[in-house]
């Protein structure tokens, strides 16, 4: 197969940063890479998951499965292409980036269908677990994406969530009394 590079394609914003990459060392193939901002991502999801249950931090997790299922179904093999590689670009303090997907022998097209996949996904996985009415538009870029998810954003999101688990009165950390 016979394919014309790509360089590079980005979709970044505030909230999050994917980019597909070629590979320096395997022509054909891709390198997907993947952050967000976890503060960002809080007035959205502030006390609306379990305990432990961050839906950003998890949905980010789970794009890397969803990138490789949407891959498969059009003949394109995806594999672990080791530790987060910073192309997301070091946005700083409360990023998270997961590790990076290797896309191998993906034409043009297809790669820019995962990039334009990637991005409804991701917010469309995060806000099913703490939003689950809001569906997310077909169709925006990275500049549409931020401003629609300032638009479901709560500024004083600290105050409406729910308390926090309390323990009775004289109830120890281990649980005796």
């Amino acid at each position: 197969m016979h394919t014309t590079a790509v360089g590079s394609l980005e979709y970044k914003n505030d909230f999050f940063s994917i980019v597909i990459r070629e590979s320096e060392h395997r022509p054909g193939s891709y390198i997907f890479s993947s952050g967000l901002s976890l503060p960002r991502f809080n007035p959205i999801i502030w006390g609306r998951t379990g305990i432990c249950s961050n839906a950003a931090f998890k949905g980010l997790q789970q794009l890397r499965a969803d990138v490789s299922y949407f891959a498969l179904q059009r003949g394109i093999v995806t594999s672990n292409a080791g530790t987060p590689s910073g192309s997301t670009g070091g946005h700083g303090h409360g990023w998270y980036e997961e590790n990076a997907l290797l896309i191998e022998d993906a034409t043009p097209e297809s790669v820019q269908e995962i990039l334009e996949f990637s991005a409804r996904n991701l917010v469309q996985t995060i806000l099913t677990a703490c939003q689950s009415d809001v569906k997310v538009p077909a169709g925006l870029d990275p500049a549409a994406m931020q401003r629609f998810l300032e638009s479901v954003s709560v500024s004083n999101y600290r105050e409406v969530a729910p308390s926090p688990i309390a323990k009775p009165t004289g109830e120890t950390v281990d649980g005796r009394w």
